[in-house]
């Protein structure tokens, strides 16, 4: 056998994400492999017969490892221990989770500091009187019938909730973070993750909890336990992501500063699922600007107006092969690739806006009410400028609230025409990218399956219920 590790290439996800390779795996922000990560654990803890991902080459389970690197971590694709070890990218033995728990504390998984952390958190949150029972690591037994757990501390706060606290000093395994969150959440128990302190770098099991709470780190530490007192609550520091790869200022939080309503975690701010809504839409918006000052200043040709000249370069420096494809446009079809996409933009943004305030927006063409936007698709369907966008189209089409349009008869006709008529463009081509990066919840796989985990798509793509 060889010495050498080897590294899966590709893994295969569910739909809507599709195949991720090694290298897009690695340029990936933090947050998005992360949040890759724990779903994966998620899924593995609920159904392990059905991973998320899989290797492209044995069709095994894949997970994602953090490799420490200076300062920071590089995420891998693993198989799962159970995986085959005759695939050729087979990386090597994964030592289980028990094994790698038994080894970190071996044999001894809690400090006299953590003892003394949790029976003193415990005290300062028994100290307010809408605290009907506490306990440390005592075992909660599940109303369902599965396998119990037992808390660091345990708190019934009344009207409050319930909540199962845990104080980690050493980094926790990504397996157990999964199974405790699943399990928290179908007892209705708020997990909290408490900290002593953030460490610089951060181990990987921090972020790991970290992105369970939506970006939120709890400390409790000797400025936390004064305030506990004063106040007569149990007091946390709150640590929020920056977007940037730090913190904001800390600040101090009690039980009731915690939002407790959207599932897996207790946070104070939703500082992912916020912020990958505002990239989402960031570029979008660059686009929709410039077609609101080029309608003022072109009423009759806003498509030919310098006003999309800023949003064609941010596109562009977001899609590397879009200039050479702008070349070969003009040479192939004498007009300017930023007019195509101008219109096409125009297209797209009908649909998306009509299927979020369910009235019919047309935004090119002079077609108006009831059937409007059926009737423009269909009409830019038969056009010679569109007919090699036909699936393009109608993917972006079935993933929206509109989705129904795409089974129209006379919809499904057109792109039939148009696909026969001319080659198609598909995912990898820069049209296709560009537009992708204008409307991601439609049509990149990765982020709309990450709005989608985390309750976030926005109205118009969601699915039809």
């Amino acid at each position: 056998m060889e010495s050498h590790q080897r590294t899966i290439r590709i893994a295969d996800f569910e739909l809507p994400r599709g195949a991720v390779t090694i290298e897009a795996l690695m340029a990936m922000r933090r947050e998005s492999w992360e949040h890759l990560r724990t779903e994966i654990n998620l899924r593995r803890q609920v159904d392990p017969a059905t991973p998320l991902a899989r290797c492209r080459l044995c069709k095994s389970g894949v997970f994602i490892r953090a490799q420490a690197i200076k300062n920071d971590h590089l995420p891998m694709f693993v198989h799962f221990p159970e995986g085959s070890k005759d695939c050729p990218w087979y990386e090597g033995r994964n030592l289980r989770p028990d094994d790698a728990r038994a080894a970190q504390y071996q044999g001894h998984q809690e400090s006299a500091l953590h003892r003394h952390l949790c029976e003193t958190v415990e005290a300062l949150a028994k100290a307010d009187p809408r605290c009907e029972h506490s306990a440390v690591d005592t075992y909660l037994r599940p109303a369902i019938h599965r396998r119990g757990r037992w808390p660091d501390i345990y708190l019934e706060m009344g009207e409050l909730g319930r909540f199962a606290l845990e104080v980690q000093l050493a980094k926790p395994f990504a397996p157990e973070i999964a199974a405790r969150h699943i399990h928290y959440d179908r007892e209705g128990v708020r997990l909290i993750w408490i900290f002593n302190a953030l460490e610089d770098p951060l181990p990987q099991g921090f972020h790991d909890v970290v992105t369970m709470q939506r970006g939120n780190a709890f400390l409790f530490d000797d400025e936390t336990q004064i305030a506990s007192i004063e106040r007569g609550t149990l007091v946390l520091k709150c640590y929020l992501e920056d977007g940037e790869g730090g913190w904001l200022e800390p600040r101090l939080v009690t039980l009731d500063d915690l939002q407790t309503g959207g599932g897996r975690a207790a946070f104070v701010e939703d500082r992912r699922s916020d912020l990958l809504v505002a990239r989402s839409k960031n570029c979008r918006t660059l686009w929709w600007r410039a077609f609101q000052q080029a309608r003022q200043e072109r009423p009759n040709s806003p498509f030919y107006s310098t006003a999309f000249t800023p949003a064609w370069e941010a596109v562009q420096a977001q899609v590397p092969g879009l200039d050479e494809w702008n070349t070969d446009f003009w040479t192939s079809r004498s007009d300017r690739g930023q007019v195509h996409l101008a219109m096409l933009f125009a297209i797209l943004c009908s649909v998306a806006h009509s299927a979020e305030t369910g009235t019919n927006c047309v935004y090119i063409t002079k077609y108006s009410g009831e059937g409007a936007v059926l009737a423009m698709l269909n009409s830019k369907l038969s056009s010679a400028d569109f007919k090699h966008c036909a699936n393009l189209i109608d993917s972006f089409v079935r993933s929206t609230a509109l989705a129904d349009l795409a089974d129209k008869p006379s919809f499904v006709r057109k792109v039939g025409e148009a696909c026969d008529a001319e080659e198609q463009i598909a995912s990898e081509h820069p049209i296709w990218q560009a537009i992708a990066c204008l409307f991601p919840e439609a049509l990149d796989g990765m982020v709309r399956a990450e709005l989608s985990d985390l309750g976030r798509l926005p109205r118009w793509a969601l699915p039809e219920n």
